[in-house]
């Protein structure tokens, strides 16, 4: 027999308890009505078959403040369990005092007998909605989020309740205007709660959850803990970071039996992600219970620190480098040690307390030492003048289709194709060494002359910085190129530091949508392109199964015009 659950979901779809949801002809009119006096109900947000969810108002003399009402459905009245739980809901938001779960503010009952709950409203989008498929999550975004998940879901089990249905649409979140995130667990309506006041646990059939997000003792109907919880926040979290699911099964049965091994690395999918992250990861999937995290707090801080890390260790080096470079030329050029060391010997003025011969051997070794050290930087300051700088990229587009409003699935791409009109499109980088990456649109503008856009840096690509380090992988967000026939180009500017043209169009394109609309702004920025292009032979494209291509050039910057050409075209 199976534990206290509800029936089996599919992955993206939100958890429906019964086999069907209600019909929309059941579903009864709340909008427009006010609830106990006091809550006017403006809107429905959404449902399914245990309940529908309305967006309310307060009384005016809370500030008419935003609530979430949840109301229970006819057919789930039906259903004891689902009843159960939906009290058991309550409960479970009354008992955890943590600012990471969406607050519980009142209770009642319809006229019609329907129960209800007003909880807070939750500002922001669920964590799906910053999930794209096949790419992943900057990573100090998911080290932020993912501290404070982990802490809230801890926050929970010390007050007994297990969630069971954690997925991204059951997190949400809202980057507030410091770029700092605001993270909110939802949904605790099949949450197991021990010693309930409401109702004791009980056995049934019955199973509850997000198939693709269960540990393998629920997916099994075996005891759940909060154990289970840090396996799906392990699935959650492999999926922020290389943007897909550890496992892709066609059924439960399938899924059960590929728990039983250990998922893809991502490191694979996602190879600049830090050996320690990936390790954390891949703990919290552990097949055994014993071999996981025992507290998602743990997880979440293990997960964020090794992320954080990972984003330091540029700036790491650099400081390292600038403190060891000038002690090593002064230790050879004879700067006056620290008192006590025995080395102070070497700078007496006595010429009998060090021999001559010994006074004129170190001389002529600090002398060879100094000359090597400028001989071996003045090298390397010009390898990096004139080494060429190279950086692959690729695209990921989707056609669009003008007649039914709707994309092709994602195909990789290097340019060289002729796109739909308003197909999206985003840039994929890779570089092996440091540097800094501009990227910008040319083509119509919203006045109808030419338009020039940045497109990266931008705030929610990369912390909203132009600097990539070794072998770091961009991901950008989509953009759409122009409804009609045209050619846009994109110009990608690689350089060995900051460019302060472009910088200084950053700054203010980004409270214009991107656009650059100061016309010096624009002279000046085109003026840079047209100097540092570079032509087309520059470019080795790689074909095969993923396409991609190299750009590289002996130079310090350069900026290639990567042209993208589109029309109408059928491509179903």
């Amino acid at each position: 027999m199976m534990e206290d659950e509800g029936p089996t979901d599919e992955r993206s779809k939100p958890t429906e308890i019964g086999s069907t949801t209600v019909p929309a002809a059941e579903v009864f009119e709340l909008i427009g009505s006010t609830l106990d006096g006091r809550y006017y109900v403006e809107q429905r947000l959404g449902g399914g078959g245990m309940g529908d969810v309305y967006l309310a108002r307060d009384k005016p003399e809370l500030m008419s403040r935003r609530v979430v009402v949840k109301v229970l459905q006819e057919k789930a009245l039906q259903d004891e369990w689902i009843v159960t739980k939906f009290r058991q809901e309550a409960e479970a938001l009354t008992r955890i005092d943590d600012p990471g779960v969406v607050g519980l503010l009142d209770a009642g009952t319809l006229r019609n007998g329907h129960p209800y709950l007003v909880m807070q409203f939750v500002e922001g989008e669920n964590l799906r909605t910053h999930m794209r498929p096949d790419r992943g999550m900057e990573f100090a975004d998911v080290a932020h989020i993912w501290k404070q998940a982990g802490r809230t879901l801890t926050a929970a089990h010390e007050y007994e309740v297990v969630h069971r249905d954690l997925k991204p649409e059951n997190v949400m979140v809202h980057r507030r205007a410091d770029g700092t995130w605001k993270v909110k667990v939802i949904d605790f309506g099949i949450a197991k709660i021990r010693n309930s006041l409401v109702a004791p646990s009980t056995v049934t059939g019955k199973l509850a959850g997000t198939v693709s997000y269960m540990s393998p003792e629920q997916l099994q109907g075996k005891k759940v803990s909060s154990v289970s919880d840090v396996y799906a926040l392990g699935v959650i979290a492999y999926e922020m970071v290389t943007g897909r699911c550890p496992f892709n099964p066609e059924t439960p049965f399938q899924l059960s039996e590929m728990q039983k091994t250990e998922p893809l690395s991502p490191r694979v999918l996602r190879p600049g992600l830090p050996v320690a992250a990936q390790d954390a990861i891949l703990k919290a999937l552990s097949y055994r219970v014993i071999d996981r995290y025992q507290r998602a707090c743990d997880f979440g801080d293990d997960l964020a620190r090794a992320l954080l890390e990972y984003d330091d260790e540029i700036s790491t080096w650099k400081k390292s480098t600038a403190i060891d470079e000038p002690a090593v030329t002064e230790a050879a050029i004879g700067a006056s040690p620290k008192p006590g060391k025995a080395s102070a010997v070497i700078h007496q003025k006595s010429s009998s307390a060090v021999p001559s011969n010994r006074k004129l051997w170190l001389t002529s070794f600090a002398a060879v030492l100094v000359i090597s050290l400028l001989g071996a930087w003045a090298v390397w300051r010009y390898s990096r003048q004139t080494a060429p700088r190279a950086l692959t990229y690729w695209l990921n587009a989707k056609m669009k289709d003008k007649k039914s409003n709707s994309y092709s699935t994602p195909f990789p791409s290097t340019g060289t194709e002729v796109f739909n009109n308003g197909s999206e499109i985003s840039f994929h980088f890779e570089a092996p060494t440091e540097g800094f990456l501009y990227v910008l649109n040319e083509g119509p503008g919203s006045d109808g002359g030419p338009g020039l856009n940045i497109l990266f840096p931008n705030p929610t690509d990369n912390n909203g910085i132009a600097r990539l380090s070794v072998n770091q992988r961009l991901d950008t967000y989509s953009f759409p190129l122009d409804e009609n026939e045209g050619t846009e180009t994109q110009w990608i500017v690689w350089a060995n530091q900051a460019v302060p043209e472009l910088e200084n169009a950053y700054r203010t394109a980004f409270s214009n949508k991107g656009r650059i609309v100061d016309a010096g702004e624009k002279q000046s920025v085109r003026g840079f392109l047209e100097k540092q292009r570079i032509q087309p032979q520059d470019v080795t494209r790689n074909n095969g199964i993923s396409p991609s291509a190299t750009i590289s050039a002996n130079r310090e910057v350069w900026a290639f015009p990567l042209e993208l050409s589109h029309r109408e075209v059928n491509y179903r």
